[in-house]
């Protein structure tokens, strides 16, 4: 538990110097997260913060369906605040799946790419993840999906992933939204996709 707690300090060090204006979060409380999360659900990410719409909710979740031949995977994002007389709102929500994979389903939340901040410094935070998507029986590449999202509003960039000495040819292409984003986030973004695109 010492050595999960050092890790997990030192990556926020690290993220914190690399992008500032990172903003402080908190797990969310078990009593308030088992009413958003599915009993079969596996949680990824819990966490709470503040902005300008006051007390921020991101959860997280992957779900796995597996029969004998195949396996469905699906993550949903979901993105709540609290509203003034305490009630949740879900402000955006994100839902992807690989169905029916018959070798290895890929579909995985990269953890270490989540980064919660607000580099425009108009009080609203921006969540930025990845995550891989695709079905595979060899070290091809897959989809992978860069997510922004600030107030309500997403913008995306999609391509592939890169195996390393494959000479695999990169795809990425940012979405309409993200290229009207202002070019600090644009920029801890593309970081962010350049670092977690390789992989093997």
């Amino acid at each position: 538990i010492q050595m999960k707690f050092f890790a997990i300090t030192i990556s926020f060090f690290i993220t914190y110097n690399c992008f500032s204006q990172t903003i402080a979060t908190k797990p969310i409380e078990p009593s308030i997260l088992k009413n958003y999360v599915d009993d079969n659900a596996l949680v990824e990410s819990a966490l709470q913060f503040d902005d300008k719409n006051g007390k921020n909710y991101l959860v997280i979740t992957t779900a796995q369906n597996r029969s004998d031949e195949w396996v469905s995977r699906a993550i949903l994002v979901k993105h709540y605040i609290k509203k003034s007389n305490g009630e949740f709102e879900t402000i955006r929500q994100i839902t992807d799946f690989e169905n029916k994979c018959e070798f290895d389903n890929d579909l995985q939340f990269i953890d270490k790419s989540l980064i919660i901040s607000d580099l425009d410094k108009n009080k609203y935070a921006e969540i930025t993840f990845l995550y891989k998507v695709g079905c595979r029986s060899d070290v091809s590449p897959i989809a992978l999906k860069l997510m922004v999202i600030e107030n309500g509003n997403k913008a995306a960039i999609r391509g592939n992933t890169i195996p390393r000495n494959m000479g695999t040819q990169h795809e990425k292409y940012p979405d309409g939204s993200f290229s009207k984003l202002p070019k600090v986030i644009q920029t801890q973004a593309n970081k962010l996709w350049d670092k977690f695109a390789p992989e093997f």
